[in-house]
C-alpha cells in the first residue's frame, strides 16, 4: 500500500525544487499514483509565494508584493511550469505540422513565441494581483496555485499522449484516470471550498480554460505533452487571478 505522505513528497519532488527526494517514491507508477497530491503541493507552493507576499508588504512598497510572490513561486518550482508554457508557445507558434511543432517543443531554446508567451503571462499575473487588496491577494494566490495543479489531471485522464514512444512524460500521464482525478478533484474541493463565491468563479472559469486548452491541444498536437500540461498550469493560474480580480466588483 502507498503511503501518502510518500506519495505527496512524490509529487513535490516532480514539480518543485524542495528537497524531500530522499522520501519519494522513484518509480512512474508511483509518480501516476501521486498525482491527486498535485492539488496540496500547489497549496504549498501557494503558501510560500504567500508568505513572501507578506515580507514584502512589512518592508517595501505594497506594489512589490506581487511580484515577491511570483518570484517565491518561480524559484519553489524551478520556472517547472513556465518552461512548459515557453516550449509550447514556440511549438505551436513556430510549427505547420503536428510533427514539427512536437520537434520545436523538445529544443530547449527560448525563441520569440515563448518570450512573448512569458511576457503575457507573467506580467497579466502581475497586473491581476497588484490590482488586490492584500488579503484578496492571499487568496488569490491559493485558488491559482491549487486550481493550477488540479487543472492537469482532468487534461492528461482525458487525452492521449501526443509523442510516440517511450517518452519521459508518457508512463506518467498514461498512468492518470479517473481515479486520479477524482481524488485531486476532492483535494481540490476541500481546499478551496472554504473562500465560498469567489472559489467557485475561480473554479468555473479554470474549467472552462482547462477544457479549451485541451481542446486546442487535441486539435495542434493530437493530446497532451509534459509541456502542455505546464502551459495549461500557467493558462488557469492566470484566469483564477483574472477571476478573482474582476469579481471585486460584483461579488
Amino acid at each position: 500500500m502507498n503511503n501518502p505522505l510518500r506519495l505527496f513528497a512524490t509529487a513535490a519532488t516532480f514539480l518543485t525544487r524542495l528537497p524531500l527526494a530522499r522520501w519519494s517514491y522513484a518509480e512512474p507508477a508511483h509518480l501516476a499514483a501521486a498525482a491527486p497530491y498535485f492539488v496540496p503541493v500547489g497549496a504549498l507552493v501557494a503558501a510560500i509565494a504567500a508568505v513572501a507576499a507578506w515580507l514584502s508588504l512589512q518592508w517595501l512598497p505594497p506594489a512589490l508584493a506581487p511580484w515577491a510572490a511570483l518570484v517565491a513561486a518561480v524559484i519553489t518550482t524551478g520556472g517547472f511550469h513556465e518552461d512548459g508554457l515557453a516550449d509550447t508557445a514556440d511549438g505551436l507558434g513556430g510549427g505547420f505540422t503536428r510533427e514539427r511543432k512536437l520537434e520545436i517543443m523538445r529544443d530547449s531554446r527560448i525563441g520569440s513565441y515563448a518570450g512573448l508567451a512569458l511576457a503575457a503571462v507573467l506580467g497579466g499575473k502581475y497586473l491581476a494581483l497588484a490590482s488586490l487588496a492584500p488579503t484578496q491577494l492571499f487568496a488569490a494566490l491559493w485558488l491559482g496555485h491549487v486550481l493550477a495543479r488540479w487543472s492537469v489531471l482532468p487534461l492528461a485522464a482525458w487525452l492521449p499522449y501526443a509523442r510516440e514512444g517511450q517518452a519521459a512524460n508518457k508512463p506518467v500521464a498514461d498512468g492518470i484516470g479517473l481515479t486520479q482525478v477524482a481524488a485531486g478533484s476532492l483535494f481540490a474541493l476541500l481546499l478551496v471550498a472554504p473562500f465560498g463565491r469567489l472559489a467557485l468563479v475561480a473554479a468555473a472559469a479554470s474549467l472552462i480554460v482547462a477544457l479549451l486548452a485541451g481542446a486546442y491541444f487535441r486539435t495542434q498536437l493530437g493530446g497532451i505533452t509534459g509541456d502542455t500540461l505546464g502551459a495549461a498550469n500557467q493558462v488557469v493560474e492566470l484566469t483564477c487571478y483574472l477571476a478573482c480580480a474582476g469579481a471585486q466588483r460584483w461579488i
